[in-house]
């Protein structure tokens, strides 16, 4: 072979490689396309999870195919995985063309994840380069929402249909909204022009159920409610609205079918679970929901509002010595043994008294609170405390614990038990407390300090039924008898809960008013499957004026027991501490308030003639006029129920009577020392100011927390989010 043949054929097969190479890689550019094309497919059908598996396999294929990121970061956000989403985006920002897209979507990603300054910033350079960009115009329209103005975003959303006219999330934004604001016939105006273009859509016939819902109208619920499923068979949202919407007509056992369809098709539905379990209290199957609930609790544990329905039905219908109560109670003993290791305190409190107020009778709980009682320095309590687990878990026929206490008679017959470690604890300590309390001032004074009555605040709670009610369908009643609930560890303060809806703020009063009531709270509920929000407003129930509102905002695990401690902190600040003469002799008075009171040693009270004091008109706070003013109580020694101070008279009589009241003017500057009890007493001065440092230090987070705006989710947030 010569040298030109040689050269010809070198040049052949180069060309050949060549060829190949070229092949070879537009074999990887169709299979990279082949493998977008069923990503878009799955995504056309709202199935997210395959859709991103076939956008990344396209990308392992061609890292550089902008398209791909894009949707993988659109398909990632639907999914509520934001920050994986702003990942995704800012790739596609280096090789797609498609720029205001990729920025609408990194806006609205920026929205879920909280930075809505520079999520503003985003949308706001949209408009400048494109002015007619639509979806630019809904971003800044969610922002609006979240600073709450609706107005705003209605005008936002009004400016967008005028440039797509048949645009499906301006329809439907604008029927939310509309709705919101109470503008029913404008809300139904839209979602009739959202159905007439887009009637084939699941989404559009969702919406227009979840509207009509709102409305009361129950008949066209169903029927949008059962269009959408029709359309798309695995429309989960829209069977979960169906079940509220027969739950709210009190079709009970067609709920109960529907909840068990959709349990078979996802086990782990709490709001099914919780549903079902409503439906058979409310055909009075008693049996059948405590073990739905049970069932429910155990699939999806951190339900809270599901869990406080099976302790309030397990309050009322199981029987105190039932041993199914020790395994509901183990979830807050648990979650104490967590929080205590959080150095949480009061939320270790609130856990353990949970678990006693199911099982009254577990020995665990009673000896861990008291174990607390102990390290808060109340030793009295304490004291109380090792009784009853001496009366209720010790053997009385034990002769060994006989041999610490020889009222206990025993028998030769009967066997001997070594005692516990903590049996022997708890000996050792009943005989030395008990020992100590001979020189307290009950013993000084005679008094069963126990015993006596100190209620000093009578609050009504009420509650007003939000309609359309989806994942926690009866959530009010529910809130409204746990804050009722939560004041039980408070000996001041009586509440009484309306467990049926009152219609209206007029109703409430009227029964306030008429029951003497110091004050009476109206609540409301708003959740969605992330957030809590419990907002209350208190009225003076003499004279029926706003007092103060709580705005109880929580995400999180247990969201609903914070903003439950949250609402009870809010009111006890407010009360001033009060109490009453117990006995006197000379200068030297007693009182019937002490160290679980907040008092300290150098606290001030004001000393008025009985029934002389009422609320203030329109502010936290008492009122009483200065002619009844006896005299003052300067503190000198304090138990933990009582305590006794120096009593200077005012004017040259004295009129000083047993039961004339006190009322809190001040405390010293050191008092106020955070324990575990703080957050379940009253905290005010007469002026309803508070006087402890823990409540001040509360009503400057309050405060701070109303001035930081912060991110609160609301379902109409969340349904405009949902359209896309």
């Amino acid at each position: 072979m010569n040298y030109k043949n040689v050269k010809r054929v070198s040049v052949f097969l180069f060309s050949l490689a060549f060829s190949f190479c070229g092949t070879s890689s537009l074999f990887a550019a169709e299979s990279a396309l082949s493998l977008f094309e069923k990503g878009e497919k799955a995504r056309a059908r709202e199935d997210f999870y395959t859709a991103i598996e076939m956008y990344r396999e396209s990308l392992e294929v061609n890292p550089k195919f902008g398209d791909a990121w894009f949707y993988l970061a659109e398909c990632s956000y639907y999914l509520g995985e934001a920050d994986l989403a702003l990942e995704y985006v800012e790739e596609a920002l280096k090789y797609s063309r498609n720029y205001s897209e990729i920025q609408n979507l990194k806006g609205m990603t920026l929205i879920s994840l909280g930075r809505l300054d520079e999520a503003r910033d985003v949308f706001k350079a949209i408009l400048a380069s494109y002015p007619n960009d639509v979806k630019a115009r809904f971003g800044l329209a969610e922002l609006d929402l979240f600073n709450g103005s609706l107005s705003a975003a209605e005008e936002r959303y009004l400016d967008a249909l005028k440039r797509d006219g048949t645009n499906r999330k301006a329809l439907l934004s604008l029927a939310l909204v509309s709705a919101a604001q109470g503008k029913d016939s404008v809300a139904e105006r839209y979602i009739l022009q959202a159905l007439k273009y887009h009637s084939g859509e699941a989404e559009v016939h969702y919406l227009a159920s979840y509207l009509e819902f709102k409305r009361g109208d129950l008949t066209d619920a169903e029927h949008h409610a059962r269009a959408a499923m029709q359309i798309k068979g695995d429309f989960d949202k829209a069977y979960e609205l169906l079940s509220a919407i027969l739950y709210e007509g009190k079709r009970y056992t067609e709920v109960i079918d529907l909840c068990e369809f959709r349990i078979g098709r996802n086990r782990n539905l709490s709001s099914a679970w919780y549903l079902m379990a409503r439906s058979f209290m409310c055909l009075g199957e008693t049996e059948k929901a405590i073990q739905t609930f049970t069932t429910g609790l155990s699939v999806a544990p951190e339900d809270e509002i599901m869990r406080l329905a099976l302790e309030q039905l397990v309050d009322s219908t199981v029987s105190v010595e039932d041993s199914r109560r020790e395994q509901w109670a183990l979830f807050h003993l648990s979650k104490a043994k967590e929080l205590k290791k959080n150095f949480d305190g009061q939320g270790e409190r609130y856990e353990y008294q949970k678990a006693l107020s199911v099982d009254p009778l577990n020995q665990e709980a009673r000896q861990k609170f008291a174990d607390m009682l102990y390290r808060d320095g109340l030793n009295e309590l304490y004291l109380e405390q090792l009784k009853f687990i001496k009366e209720n878990f010790t053997d009385a026929q034990d002769t060994s614990y006989a041999e610490s206490n020889s009222d206990v008679q025993t028998s030769e017959d009967t066997p001997k038990r070594k005692l516990t470690e903590q049996e022997i604890k708890n000996a050792d300590a009943l005989e030395g407390l008990e020992s100590l309390m001979q020189d307290n001032l009950s013993h000084l004074w005679n008094v069963e300090s126990f015993y006596l009555d100190k209620t000093r605040w009578n609050i009504g709670i009420y509650y007003i039924q939000n309609p359309a009610q989806i994942i926690h369908p009866d959530s009010e009643a529910i809130t409204a008898v746990a804050a009722g609930d939560i004041f039980k560890g408070n000996s001041t303060t009586e509440v009484d809960v309306k467990t049926q809806a009152v219609k209206s703020y007029g109703e409430a009063y009227r029964n306030a008013r008429s029951a003497g009531r110091d004050y009476f709270v109206i609540l409301s509920v708003e959740e969605t499957e992330r957030t809590y929000a419990l907002d209350a407003i208190i009225y003076s129930a003499r004279t029926g004026t706003k007092t103060g509102e709580v705005h109880a905002y929580s995400t999180g695990n247990d969201r609903v027991s914070k903003a439950l401690r949250r609402f009870r902190q809010a009111v006890l600040d407010m009360l001033p501490i009060r109490g009453r003469i117990l006995n006197y002799t000379q200068d030297q008075v007693l009182l019937d308030v002490g160290k679980s009171d907040g008092i300290t040693k150098g606290a001030v009270f004001d000393v008025v003639k009985r029934g002389s004091i009422v609320t203030n008109d329109s502010s936290p706070g008492v009122f009483y006029k200065s002619k009844d003013v006896l005299g003052s109580v300067t503190v000198d020694r304090v138990d933990e129920e009582i305590s006794q101070g120096t009593y200077v008279k005012k004017g040259f009589y004295d009129i000083l009577n047993t039961n004339d009241e006190v009322v809190l003017i001040s405390l010293p500057d050191a008092s106020g020392k955070a324990t575990s009890e703080t957050d379940v007493r009253p905290q005010a001065n007469s002026e309803g100011e508070p006087v402890t440092e823990e409540a001040k230090r509360m009503e400057r987070e309050a405060l701070k927390e109303s001035l930081s705006n912060p991110r609160r989710e609301s379902d109409l947030i969340r349904m405009i989010e949902s359209v896309y």
